[in-house]
C-alpha cells in the first residue's frame, strides 16, 4: 500500500510552479520538455516532435465483406407459384377499380397536369413530343384499356383493368371478372383516363417490360400497320 500512496502522490510544487498552462498543445507541450530537458537537448526537440511513425499511417486493407440479400432463384420462384394470377374466382373487376384511381393519380404527375382535358390534341402542339413519350414511358399496372384494333378480330372489344404487364403481353381483368392474355405485338390499345379523354397507342411500341421501358430513350419511328 505504501508503494502505491506515493505514486499517486502529486508532483511538488516547486517542479510544477514554473510550467504556463498553454491552450495549444503542442505548445504546452514544447515548454514543458524544454524547462525539463538539459539545454543541449532543447534544440532538437521541434524536430523530434516533427517525427511521425510509419506504422500509424499504413493501415491494413481489408475487404469487407458485402452482405448480398438472399433472392429466389427463376427455378424456385416458378415452382411457388411467385407471380402466377389465375383465371377465375381469385381477382374481382370491382377489387381493381382502387388500383385505377391510383394509377389515374400516377399518370397526372407523369405528364404534369392537374386535368387530362390540358393533353395537347394537336401533334403541332409544342407538349405533343413529351406526352407521347411519357406515355410510352408510362408503367400500365392499373390502366383501363381495351383493343380497338387487331390482327386477331376476336380481341377487338376486350376491355379491363391490366393487372400484368410483361413484355409481350398485358393480362387484364375484365368486368366479368376473368383474365385474359393480350399480345402487344399484333393490337392498337385506348387507354382510358378520366373526363371522358382516351389515348390510343400500338402495342408494339410497348412491348418492353415496364423496368427497361421507364429508362429506354426512344427515336421517332414509322407509323406501325395492324
Amino acid at each position: 500500500m505504501s508503494n502505491c500512496t506515493k505514486l499517486c502522490t502529486p508532483l511538488p510544487k516547486s517542479q510544477t510552479s514554473h510550467i504556463k498552462i498553454c491552450e495549444n498543445t503542442q505548445q504546452y507541450v514544447i515548454d514543458f520538455l524544454q524547462n525539463l530537458l538539459p539545454p543541449s537537448d532543447r534544440k532538437s526537440i521541434p524536430d523530434e516532435l516533427r517525427k511521425t511513425f510509419i506504422f500509424n499511417k499504413i493501415r491494413s486493407k481489408r475487404k469487407q465483406k458485402v452482405e448480398r440479400g438472399k433472392f429466389f432463384s427463376a427455378r424456385k420462384r416458378l415452382r411457388l407459384g411467385l407471380g402466377r394470377v389465375g383465371n377465375r374466382n381469385q381477382i374481382k373487376y370491382s377489387d381493381l377499380l382502387p388500383l385505377n384511381q391510383l394509377w389515374l393519380q400516377y399518370m397526372r404527375e407523369a405528364l404534369g397536369v392537374e386535368s387530362f382535358t390540358s393533353i395537347p390534341k394537336n401533334p403541332s402542339s409544342p407538349n405533343w413530343e413529351n406526352v407521347n413519350l411519357q406515355l410510352m414511358k408510362a408503367d400500365f399496372h392499373g390502366a383501363r384499356i381495351s383493343i380497338d384494333r387487331s390482327r386477331c378480330p376476336s380481341l377487338v372489344g376486350v376491355t379491363g383493368i391490366v393487372i400484368q404487364d410483361t413484355r409481350n403481353t398485358f393480362r387484364v381483368c375484365g368486368t366479368d371478372n376473368v383474365i385474359r392474355t393480350i399480345p402487344k405485338d399484333v393490337v392498337k390499345i385506348n387507354i382510358y383516363l378520366d373526363d371522358g379523354v382516351i389515348l390510343k397507342a400500338f402495342g408494339r411500341e410497348l412491348s418492353i417490360r415496364p423496368a427497361e421501358r421507364a429508362v429506354k430513350k426512344f427515336k421517332n419511328s414509322s407509323i406501325m400497320l395492324l
